[in-house]
C-alpha cells in the first residue's frame, strides 16, 4: 500500500469529514484493499461511521474472494458500522446493496440501476459494481461489521483485462459522461448511512423497492452448487425475501429458498 494521501478526488480528508458529517474519513491513494484499512481500524476501536476511501487497490476482491478490478477512476469505499446485534443469516448484504442502488437512481436519472442478488450493482444488464460484507465476532456476539462498495465510473479500456471491460459497464459510458466521483461517492454514503441499525429482515416498506430493483427477478438461472456446473440447479428466479434469501423455483421439485450460492443467468 502506499500512503495515505492528503486528498481524494482533489478533497481533503478534513472537507470530507465535513461533506458526509462524521468523525473520521481516511482517505489513501493505493491500497490493497479499503476493507483491510477499515476492519484495521474498527479493531482500534474507531467509531461507527467512519469511512475509508481510495483512489485505486491493488488487491480488491469480491464474494467469496473473487478478483475486482480496482484501477483508477472507479470509487472504492468502506464503512464501519457497530450494530447491536447481527442476525445470522443476515439482509445486510442485500440491504446495503438495495440502498446504494436506490440513491444511484435518484442520483443519476436515466441509469436504471439494478440489484443482483445478492451483492452486485448492475447498469445495462452488465455488473457496475458490487458490495462486500465481513463482520468481526466475539463468540456470538457482532464486533463490528465492514461494507466495502466498488463502483466503476470512468471506462475500463485499457485498464482492465479484455474480457472484464467487455462484461462490465461504467457510469460514465452508460450516461455519456463524465460522472463525478464525489456525487458518486456521496450515493453510497447516503445508501449506507441509511441502513441504520442491521434489522433481522427488511423493513416492510422497501420491499417493494426491493422487488423493482431485483435484476434476477423472473429470469432463467441456473443455481451451482460447491461441485459447481455439475451441481447446478436450472430454473426461475422469483424475488427475493424478506431475510436476503433468493427465492428459486427449479424446473422439477418446490419453491426453494438459496442464502448463499452463485447464481449464473441462462
Amino acid at each position: 500500500m502506499t500512503g495515505r494521501a492528503a486528498k481524494w478526488d482533489g478533497r481533503p480528508a478534513t472537507e470530507l469529514r465535513d461533506r458526509w458529517g462524521r468523525e473520521d474519513v481516511f482517505t489513501y491513494g493505493t491500497v490493497s484493499s479499503t476493507n483491510d484499512i477499515a476492519t484495521e481500524l474498527a479493531e482500534k476501536g474507531i467509531t461507527a461511521g467512519t469511512i475509508v476511501v481510495a483512489a485505486e487497490q491493488s488487491a480488491g476482491r469480491g464474494r467469496s474472494g473473487h478478483k475486482w478490478h480496482s484501477g483508477k477512476g472507479g470509487l472504492y469505499l468502506s464503512m464501519v458500522l457497530r450494530p447491536a446485534t447481527l442476525p445470522t443469516p443476515s439482509p445486510l448484504t442485500v440491504l446495503a446493496g438495495l440502498s446504494i442502488v436506490m440513491e444511484l437512481d435518484r442520483a443519476f436519472p436515466g441509469l436504471g440501476p439494478r440489484l443482483k442478488w445478492p451483492n452486485d450493482v448492475y447498469v445495462d444488464d452488465r455488473k457496475t459494481g458490487g458490495v462486500l460484507t465481513e463482520a468481526a465476532w466475539s463468540g456470538t456476539d457482532v464486533k463490528h461489521v465492514t461494507v466495502g462498495v466498488g463502483i466503476n465510473v470512468r471506462p475500463l479500456v485499457g485498464s482492465a483485462p479484455a474480457g472484464v471491460a467487455a462484461s462490465h459497464s461504467t457510469l460514465d459510458e452508460v450516461l455519456g459522461k463524465n460522472v463525478e466521483l464525489i456525487e458518486v461517492a456521496d450515493a453510497v454514503v447516503r445508501g449506507l448511512d441509511g441502513i441504520g441499525d442491521v434489522p433481522g429482515s427488511i423493513p416492510r416498506g422497501l420491499l417493494d423497492s426491493l422487488d423493482h430493483f431485483d435484476w434476477l427477478r423472473d429470469r432463467r438461472v441456473r443455481v451451482l452448487g460447491s461441485g459447481g456446473a455439475d451441481e447446478a440447479a436450472h430454473g426461475m428466479s422469483v424475488g427475493i425475501a424478506p431475510d436476503g434469501a433468493l427465492l428459486f423455483r427449479p424446473d422439477r421439485g418446490a419453491l426453494r429458498r438459496v442464502s448463499t450460492a452463485t447464481v449464473e443467468v441462462e
